[in-house]
């Protein structure tokens, strides 16, 4: 049996920031600065159901961990 007849409807997509900032530093740092740019102006906004202040990173886990949220939890300084 083929392999996307297996996979036909699912996706896999990755992301390794920390290869992304080593592949390309200088370009990294730019897009940072403008993206922290776009969310300080309003322009951008995380999609998350759920935020928390950073200091509840422990209970985000727990949260997680348990699956009482589905998705992301979001972490605001």
């Amino acid at each position: 049996m083929p392999v996307t007849s297996l996979f036909a409807l699912k996706t896999v997509s990755g992301f390794s920031l920390l290869a992304w900032r080593a592949a390309a530093p200088a370009q990294a740092r730019a897009d940072i600065a403008e993206l922290t740019g776009l969310f300080e102006a309003g322009k951008l906004h995380a999609a998350a159901e759920t935020t928390l202040p950073l200091a509840e990173a422990v209970q985000a886990h727990r949260l997680l961990e348990d699956r009482t949220v589905l998705g992301r939890i979001l972490l605001v300084p």
